[in-house]
């Protein structure tokens, strides 16, 4: 029996390619289908349950990829299943193409299918029309996990990857670092004072010896300031008479 359906998905054409090769995934969009085990790369063992009519059966079998081209996104498949409560079987292989026009991704079934049982009695019509409607619902469902896919791409930031935090280039060193808020003085500071070793300033003498003629007219009375002056006048009185007898005497005639 040949059978031949089409969906199409609203994606980029490698987007929907690598989507349906990941089976173990994709098998979900199909009504009724179900991995049980991955037996290789390209080996693995299905279930599908479908209901044709008022006819419900059970299928388990093993699925094998034949042919995987991602150039020409062209795959092929073969396939042998037995009903899990019956005599009916099914076999037979499928090629998948898919081609893009205009930001749509639109896929070719093609299946040649060999059934015996209860299902081979429904005819080409019904199985037909059950196939049309199981394409339809995966196409919907594919459009889903597409479009599910693209927002957990969006919504992932490098900030929010774990392990992974920004960091920010080092800035080249130019100086010691000034606080905003404190701006350096354009005027420099003076030097410390060094010892003295001239003459005292003029200004500061001045000072000082108006701060000591205070004092002291301060503390005496005019009596102890004429004795201090008696006493002054004494003592320069002995020193000049002490000088002039140390000093010869211009009188004394030569021989």
């Amino acid at each position: 029996m040949q059978l031949e359906s089409t969906f199409s998905v609203v994606a980029p054409i490698d987007e929907v390619w690598e989507t349906l090769m990941d089976f173990e995934r994709v098998a979900g969009c199909v009504p009724g289908a179900q991995v049980l085990n991955k037996l290789s790369e390209d080996a693995y063992q299905v279930s599908l349950k479908v209901k044709l009519g008022p006819v419900s059966m059970q299928y388990r079998g093993q699925l094998t990829v034949v042919e995987r081209d991602a150039t020409a996104h062209r795959a092929a498949f073969e396939g042998k299943a037995q009903e899990a409560r019956g005599q009916g079987t099914a076999q037979g292989t499928a090629t998948l193409v898919l081609v893009e026009s205009a930001g749509t991704t639109t896929g070719t079934v093609s299946a040649d299918v060999d059934l015996s049982g209860k299902v081979a009695a429904m005819g080409k019509s019904i199985i037909g029309g059950v196939t049309d409607q199981m394409m339809a619902l995966f196409a919907e469902n594919l459009q889903k996990m597409v479009g599910e896919a693209r927002e957990d791409t969006a919504g992932v930031s490098p900030a929010d990857t774990p392990g992974e935090q920004p960091v920010e280039p080092e800035k080249p060193h130019t100086g010691p670092e000034i606080s905003p808020t404190v701006r350096p003085s354009s005027v420099r500071p003076s030097p410390p004072a060094s010892p003295s070793t001239g003459s005292p300033n003029t200004a500061t003498s001045l000072n000082a010896v108006a701060l000591v003629k205070g004092m002291i007219m301060d503390r005496l009375t005019p009596a102890k300031l004429l004795g201090l002056v008696a006493a002054v006048a004494y003592v320069a009185y002995r020193l000049g008479r002490r000088a002039e007898s140390r000093t010869p005497s211009s009188r004394t005639v030569s021989r």
